[in-house]
């Protein structure tokens, strides 16, 4: 009788365990994020391919000296110079570049169009900038794609729009437009 009693606790100890790991399973902060939007931008330092370092908390503490009508939304675009579907997205982001965003009552805001390029090297990308034209920073995610990992990444290209404070608001994957990428922008 004792055996089975002390079977039963052990079982019970050992059920509960289970059911504490699996409950708290997703919330680790290893664990990647697929629902970034409403959830604040992962923070991020990354060699820019023209040299120098392109630091996302810099630019949002940048951001917060400014009046809410001169905050810069952020557009991290995560691609590769072998990837087709960044090719065929690029002219959307050079007009993004070049003419910001409109808000809804025609107010141009501002905006940066940043890039990171993920399993890629540095000739490739200054190739593909070159025919395909474009003067944004360019980012090199290096070998671990730590970048690409912590904004939950799966394919090439993928972007994301962060808010002057610094929360992401809307995540595409596959290939971006301008409308889609500009629409719900707001100064």
């Amino acid at each position: 009788m004792n055996l089975a009693k002390s079977g039963l606790i052990v079982l019970g100890v050992i059920s509960i365990f289970f059911i504490t790991l699996l409950a708290t399973r997703g919330t680790q902060s290893n664990q990647p994020n697929f629902d970034l939007v409403g959830e604040p931008a992962p923070l991020f330092a990354a060699e820019m391919i023209t040299g120098g370092e392109f630091n996302l908390e810099d630019e949002l503490i940048a951001n917060r000296a400014l009046t809410p009508r001169d905050q810069v939304w952020i557009a991290v675009n995560f691609f590769a110079s072998w990837c087709t579907g960044c090719i065929v997205e690029h002219a959307d982001l050079v007009t993004f570049h070049t003419e910001s965003a409109f808000s809804s009552d025609g107010t141009k805001c501002n905006t940066k169009l940043v890039s990171v390029a993920f399993n890629d090297n540095i000739k490739d990308i200054e190739d593909f900038f070159e025919k395909y034209d474009g003067d944004w920073p360019v980012l090199l995610d290096g070998s671990t794609n730590r970048v690409a990992i912590d904004y939950s990444v799966m394919t090439a290209p993928e972007t994301v729009l962060i808010a002057p404070s610094g929360l992401v608001v809307k995540k595409i994957v596959g290939p971006i437009t301008y409308e889609k990428l500009s629409a719900g922008i707001e100064c």
